[in-house]
């Protein structure tokens, strides 16, 4: 097996977890559950979860189709410890054997009752949505492996694919209905990888297993994607060189009618490669530039020749010079003000990308594959810029990058306070509502800097918290004269007794930071606190490898350290107020 092999980095993760003791608080758990054995499974999403980022993982697997039973007492299954997820696969032969094999032959009252069984089934998992609060995880049923179901038969087509897709569309609807469930789509996967190449008969007459390791590898890995976007930081920008990366050719040798761009090979590559970092860009991906070229030259092809998908403003910053690709790559960081392991980079010269692997490690490389049919599809599947969803802020990302840039540009030659006076900076506090959850979830997960205890969690476990009583999520979202932020705060306050409040969580993206806002937003949530009764706030700061920004934020801002606990507490009256120059607002929920 390869060192970056999946079963082999689980296999020696799970050597050295015997070996030592781990707080239950540094691990991720998932529970496993099918209607067939799921075993198979954990070396693979094991290590494939490692890979992504996970610090340290627990996997349980619960018992042989008893999916009914788990649904309604996942403890019995799984154990007692508090798990962050749970993965159920499943298959219609499994579950309904003889009333699928009836309702293929036309049986109107057995396909009823097939139906019936699988709302019953949702009924099932309905409750355990509503009892389990971290990620549920939920399969599509496959094309069933029957006899009957042979989809050489002639009149598969017409009676198997029929029945299938209704049963398919029938469980996608009940799941969408239930609400907040990730689905893995394992009827898409066997169609990619291949139903003869995907079953393993010998293991399910055995031991139950239906599938082949290889198919297990890539049921792995699509469910560690769905898992560590909840936890592991998606990638933030593209950094891409030009030539024979975006198009064919070299521009300073063969000129703008010299490179290969358009509707004919290889120059249709290119363009379909300029289409999906346009789609990723539309998700909220920044696209920056680093190429070995005159500037003058690339602009030249992105302003007048007609083939072109992106334009310049699709392109946050434009390294382009004959410096290294290193320093570029710095430059762009720092301009975007994100770290290099935010950093995806692309190009075409295997010299260029091994000077960035040894000099900027963090950084993820792409060389542009030696067979140019394959660059569109190169960065698909990889999982590197897996989000928990698309919000606001996602799609807006690029022009609030622009907007940064113009502050920057006003800022030099002004006073900081000259500067922030004249930014007319506007700050609204407010309670967290639903809509606002995914992003709430987005920052808790993802923002280490400015993090003064790095808890993470669900959008699940958020969405319940919101409902507890003396728990409050709190979110801030800022505008100035040069546009909007979004929503770049969020502040989880608990009332511990009937005159103090805990500060449990408080956090705000980089992009926010010395504008006065931390200052304002830690303000109005004293000043709710205050209003909902309490008289002393209490907080703690907990240090990790890059939270070092917030280590003196409580002590600046009028609270005192405790030494018994090591935890910070102030009143409410003397917790440090904002700036005059910011204006700022408080909304509570009645």
């Amino acid at each position: 097996m390869h060192p970056s092999d999946p079963k082999l980095i689980w296999i020696q993760y799970s050597e050295k977890l015997k070996k030592k003791q781990t707080s239950g608080n540094d691990l991720i758990r998932v529970g496993l559950a099918g209607s067939f054995t799921m075993d198979p499974l954990v070396p693979y999403l094991g290590g494939c979860l490692l890979k992504r980022g996970i610090p340290g993982l627990v996997l349980s697997v619960g018992p042989f189709n008893q999916l009914y039973q788990l649904c309604f007492d996942p403890a019995a299954a799984f154990g007692k410890d508090a798990l962050h997820g749970i993965v159920l696969l499943w298959r219609v032969e499994d579950l309904v054997p003889v009333l699928l094999e009836k309702a293929l032959v036309g049986d109107v009252q057995a396909a009823e009752s097939l139906f019936e069984e699988l709302d019953r089934f949702q009924s099932a998992i309905h409750n355990l949505r509503k009892s389990f609060e971290g990620t549920l995880i939920i399969s599509t049923p496959p094309y069933p492996s029957l006899p009957s179901f042979d989809i050489l038969e002639m009149d598969q087509p017409v009676a198997g694919m029929m029945l299938h897709n209704n049963i398919l569309r029938r469980w996608t609807d009940g799941l969408n209905s239930i609400g907040r469930i990730k689905i893995i789509d394992m009827n898409g996967l066997l169609l990619q990888e291949g139903f003869a190449c995907s079953h393993d008969a010998r293991k399910w007459y055995l031991y139950k297993q239906p599938y082949t390791e290889a198919f297990w590898a890539k049921v792995g890995e699509q469910t560690s994607r769905i898992i560590a976007a909840e936890f592991v930081s998606a990638k933030k920008c593209i950094v891409f060189d030009c030539d024979n990366t975006i198009w064919g050719g070299i521009i300073g040798e063969d000129g703008l009618s010299g490179i290969e761009l358009g509707e004919d090979f290889p120059g249709n590559t290119f363009r379909d490669f300029q289409k999906y970092l346009l789609y990723l860009r539309n998700r909220g991906i920044l696209l920056a530039i680093a190429s070995r070229n005159n500037k003058e030259d690339v602009v030249e092809v992105f302003e007048k020749h007609d083939a072109m998908i992106l334009s310049l403003d699709h392109i946050s910053v434009i390294e382009a010079h004959w410096n290294s690709k290193v320093e570029s790559l710095k430059n762009i960081a720092a301009a975007l003000n994100i770290g290099a392991d935010s950093l995806v980079f692309i190009d075409d010269n295997p010299k260029e990308i091994s000077e960035v692997q040894a000099r900027l490690p963090e950084v993820t490389c792409f060389l542009v594959p030696e067979e140019i049919a394959f660059l569109p599809n190169m960065l698909r599947g990889t999982g590197l810029f897996d989000t928990t969803g698309i919000t606001d802020e996602d799609r807006a990302r690029a022009e609030m990058m622009k907007a940064e840039q113009k502050r920057k540009e006003v800022s030099a030659g002004q006073s900081e306070e000259d500067f922030l006076r004249s930014l007319e900076l506007v700050i609204n506090v407010f309670e967290a509502e639903p809509i606002h959850m995914a992003r709430v979830t987005q920052l808790i997960n993802k923002t280490n800097q400015f993090n003064l205890t790095t808890i993470r969690r669900t959008q699940d476990e958020l969405e319940a918290m919101v409902s507890i009583d003396h728990t409050h999520v709190f979110t801030m979202d800022m505008e100035d004269r040069f546009g909007k932020y979004g929503l770049v705060g969020v502040a989880i306050v608990k009332k511990t007794s009937e005159e103090e409040w805990f500060i449990d969580t408080f956090l705000m993206s980089c992009r926010a930071l010395g504008r006065g806002a931390e200052t304002s937003f830690l303000a109005k949530i004293a000043s709710a606190v205050k209003y909902y009764g309490g008289k002393t706030l209490r907080g703690e700061y907990r240090p990790t490898k890059k939270n070092a920004l917030a280590k003196d934020f409580y002590r600046n801002h009028g609270f005192d350290r405790e030494d018994a606990s090591g935890q910070w507490i102030a009143s409410v009256d003397s917790v440090k107020k904002p700036s005059d120059y910011v204006n700022v607002s408080l909304k509570l929920v009645d």
